[in-house]
C-alpha cells in the first residue's frame, strides 16, 4: 500500500513538473517572451499574470517590473502600477522605459509636475533625445496616440 501510494505520489509529481515546463511556465525567458506577446496583442491581463510569475522568477530585472507595472496600468490598478514602477526605478534610476511609462501614469494621476520632473531626466539621459523622451513629451501635451 504505501508502495502504491509513493508510485503514484511520484508519477503526480513528475508529471506536473513535465506540464509546467512544457509551458513555460518555470523558464523566465520564455515567461518574458510571453508577456512581450500578450502585450503587443493588448492582452494585459494575461501579462499581468506572466509578468508576476516573472518577477518573482527574476527579482531584479527592472525591465520585468516595468512591464508588470505597464500591464497593471493598462489594466485601471494605477495606484498598485505606481509601487511597481518605484520598484522598477529603485533597481535601476536610470530606466528609460519606466520613466515614460511612470511619467504617463502621474499625467493619469493628474500629477504634472511629477510627470515633468521624469521628462527633465529622460532628457539628461538622452541629450539628443530618445523615442522615450519624445513619447512622454507628447503625452504630456495630450498629443500621444494612446
Amino acid at each position: 500500500m504505501k508502495i502504491k501510494f509513493l508510485i503514484v505520489f511520484l508519477f503526480l509529481m513528475s508529471s506536473s513538473f513535465v506540464f509546467s515546463a512544457k509551458y513555460g511556465k518555470t523558464d523566465p525567458d520564455k515567461l518574458y517572451s510571453r508577456a512581450l506577446n500578450f502585450i503587443e496583442q493588448e492582452r494585459f491581463f494575461e501579462a499581468k499574470k506572466v509578468l508576476k510569475a516573472y518577477t518573482k522568477s527574476k527579482p531584479e530585472d527592472s525591465y520585468g517590473w516595468t512591464l508588470y507595472a505597464f500591464s497593471e496600468r493598462k489594466l485601471g490598478g494605477l495606484e498598485k502600477a505606481k509601487g511597481l514602477y518605484e520598484k522598477a526605478l529603485s533597481l535601476d534610476a536610470d530606466n528609460k522605459a519606466a520613466l515614460e511609462y511612470q511619467g504617463e501614469l502621474f499625467v493619469e494621476l493628474e500629477m504634472p509636475a511629477l510627470a515633468q520632473a521624469n521628462l527633465e531626466k529622460l532628457n539628461i539621459l538622452c541629450p539628443n533625445s530618445c523615442e522615450e523622451a519624445e513619447q512622454l513629451k507628447s503625452f504630456i501635451a495630450g498629443t500621444a496616440v494612446k
